[in-house]
């Protein structure tokens, strides 16, 4: 029988992680003691000496992940091909630091990593055979900003589609399943100065298309936006127009969509960005995705992801442990709807 489990992306805290509220342990006891079977790791970010960790620190953290009992779920990687100011990195050096990370993943105890969006089909499908060889598989994100239609990422599940191998899957994050803006973005906006004529402009643009991303769209790609002149009418200053382009970042995307893409899946990043006190997320319907998946018989991970922490104004402090530990209690209330 399927099962949709629970995991919690180690992203969610970093801010704890990274004002020394917890550490890497504490992160993993928080993972269990709110109960997450798992859980995801971003080894740039959390692990000491990565791409290159000493073996003191793997099997640091391999005892602590043992302690916890949580399932390694997946490691979220990056290839930076921009490292030189006049070029961008060959088709094989970028493979070669995907290799890089493939092999840490495997150090750190992941079968299955996550490919930023923006990782090239090419180098992708150069670099399979060796994760092939050593046992790892390797998903794209599908990420809002970046989803389906996206130039680069329909090339990638092209090739996805072609190769048919099982190493080979994509992670779709929530955010692509926002209903509507997620008000914490627009709050601290206002809070920093944007237009106030703006923020109700955009949100109502937004509930008027059913997101900003394709209101605004000009092209296949991210940042190709062209905003309408009634709205650049009311800009007063370079943030009006930061905070028109970061709404962008949302999509409110048919639920049909699991089901074409549903045998690609490998995993899902459960974004949200307010946990509310009913138990509910702002921006996205988590009842209505959880029975979908359940119809669909799901039995991965859905891993918590929150992103709210990022608009939260310089003086006040992140509440991840609570936001985290509302997500996991929302989804552990939905796990079986539609069963």
């Amino acid at each position: 029988m399927s099962q949709i489990k629970t995991s919690v992306s180690m992203y969610s805290l970093q801010d704890s992680y990274a004002r020394h509220r917890l550490d890497l342990e504490g992160v993993l006891q928080f993972v269990k003691d709110v109960g997450a079977q798992g859980v995801e790791l971003i080894s740039d970010q959390m692990i000491t000496g990565t791409p290159f960790p000493s073996d003191a620190t793997v099997t640091r953290w391999r005892d602590a992940l043992d302690r916890s009992g949580l399932a390694p779920v997946c490691n979220d990687i990056f290839i930076n091909s921009t490292i030189y100011k006049n070029r961008e990195l060959r088709v094989a050096e970028q493979v070669d630091l995907l290799k890089r990370e493939l092999d840490v993943s495997k150090r750190l105890g992941f079968d299955l990593v996550r490919l930023v969006s923006n990782t090239r089909a090419d180098v992708t499908e150069a670099a399979l055979p060796y994760a092939e060889q050593i046992g790892m598989a390797m998903a794209l994100e599908i990420h809002a900003g970046m989803s389906f239609q996206g130039g680069l990422t329909s090339e990638w599940i092209r090739m996805m589609r072609r190769v048919q191998s099982e190493n080979l899957g994509i992670v779709v994050d929530f955010g692509i399943f926002c209903d509507r803006h997620p008000r914490v973005s627009t709050d601290y906006f206002r809070s920093i100065g944007v237009t106030p004529e703006v923020a109700d402009a955009v949100e109502r643009i937004y509930v008027e298309n059913g997101d900003t991303m394709r209101a605004f769209a000009s092209g296949d790609g991210f940042g190709d936006v062209s905003f309408p002149p009634e709205l650049t009418a009311l800009f007063r200053s370079d943030l009006d127009a930061e905070f028109a382009f970061f709404s962008t970042g949302y999509e409110s995307t048919p639920l049909d969509v699991l089901d074409e893409y549903f045998p690609y899946i490998r995993h899902f990043h459960g974004k949200f960005y307010e946990m509310l006190e009913d138990g509910t997320e702002y921006s996205i319907d988590y009842p209505a995705i959880l029975t979908r998946l359940n119809a669909l018989g799901y039995d991965g991970y859905i891993s918590s992801e929150y992103e709210g922490n990022r608009f939260t104004p310089v003086d006040q402090p992140i509440h991840d442990h609570e936001q985290v530990r509302r997500h996991q209690a929302m989804l552990a209330a939905h796990l079986n709807d539609g069963k």
